[in-house]
């Protein structure tokens, strides 16, 4: 299957390149976050996931405003793979990684996003945030650029990788829309309960005493002076990102909770619904491929070539075991009927020349 190009076949392999390494990058980026890794390491991984994002909304953008020239903005949505474009970049560009990035480096305590962020708006993020998977669903486009043999094959396994990965995501979603329940809950969350009771029994707290042993508190301040210390705030600044931490305020007090437990156990969903995709598109490109390849699209190829060509009078194989399939029920026809007739149709002709 060739997919139709609006902007060139050098720039589509650029593009595919692009694909293989975005689909790295959130690779990384998840087991970063679930090995531990330097704050720096990810910032590099978040701006470069920005960068992916920025350029395949760009991309999209590109291919729209062309296809709009031409007249076929409907077509290039909904037949060739818009659609999958656009749930690959723009959401995630303005929903996902632009968010991310503005908290990281302009701290997350002010500005228009903080301000959002105080309504619901960053639960909207930690969710988009699982749809980082969609970033998958660009590895279809794969199929598309890829000279394919039959073209059959390609759209139903594109098709059949959608929807697996569709299942996916939206499973995700609704994983991450569980608040303060039994299946996705920070250790801080009872913490936070516990301390918010100490804190309205005791005007002079112990900090120290009452929370030795935990690791749910990184450090509290009042107003701006740290009274509790848990993580050297050198080593806060090197491992902590907008995202691993929580701040509350509490009797006057602003409490820095550890959100490291929560987020990774949410990467290793991630990385673990990431697996299953990687492994649905290795299954479905090679196994099934040529499953179907050998028992639909060969069988039909054969049959189309008889019918194009004169001199073509091969039959089709049969396998015994799959005769059942319509496929063989009407390749049984062809052999029996249209190749008899066929030859018989070039012996007349020939016997008048």
């Amino acid at each position: 299957m060739k997919e139709k190009s609006y902007l060139g076949n050098a720039f589509e392999s650029f593009i595919v390149f692009f694909i293989l390494l975005v689909i790295l990058q959130t690779l990384f980026e998840e087991y970063a976050l679930f090995m531990n890794y330097s704050a720096r390491i990810r910032t590099y991984l978040l701006i470069a996931g920005f960068g992916f994002d920025l350029l395949f909304s760009i991309e999209f953008l590109v291919r729209l405003f062309f296809a709009a020239r031409r007249g076929g903005a409907a077509g290039y949505i909904l037949r060739e793979g818009g659609f999958i474009d656009f749930v690959a970049s723009l959401p995630l560009l303005v929903f996902h990684s632009g968010p991310l990035l503005w908290m990281t480096f302009f701290s997350g305590e002010a500005g228009f996003f903080a301000a959002l962020g105080s309504l619901s708006f960053l639960k909207i993020v930690k969710v988009i945030r699982v749809t980082r998977t969609l970033r998958f669903v660009r590895a279809l486009k794969i199929f598309g650029k890829l000279r394919q043999k039959y073209i059959i094959t390609s759209k139903y396994v594109a098709r059949m990788v959608s929807l697996a990965v569709l299942i996916i995501v939206l499973a995700l979603i609704g994983f991450a829309f569980v608040e303060g329940g039994e299946v996705l809950r920070s250790g801080s969350e009872e913490t936070k309960t516990l301390l918010t009771n100490y804190l309205e029994e005791n005007p002079e707290p112990d900090f120290d005493a009452f929370l030795r042993g935990s690791e749910s508190v990184l450090f509290i301040q009042q107003e701006t002076t740290p009274v509790y210390n848990r993580v050297p705030a050198r080593d806060f600044r090197e491992n902590y990102l907008i995202d691993d931490y929580t701040v509350s305020r509490i009797s006057g007090y602003s409490v820095y909770f550890n959100n490291r437990d929560l987020q990774k156990t949410k990467s290793f969903i991630n990385l673990l619904a990431f697996s299953m995709i990687i492994g649905i598109i290795v299954v479905a490109s090679t196994l099934y491929r040529l499953y179907f390849n050998r028992h639909i699209s060969g069988l039909v190829m054969v049959m189309l070539r008889g019918f194009r060509s004169t001199e073509y009078s091969t039959p089709v194989r049969i396998a015994q075991k799959k005769r059942s399939f319509e496929t063989y029920q009407l390749a049984e026809q062809y052999n029996k009927k249209w190749l008899p007739l066929k030859r018989k149709i070039m012996e007349i002709k020939n016997q008048n020349l």
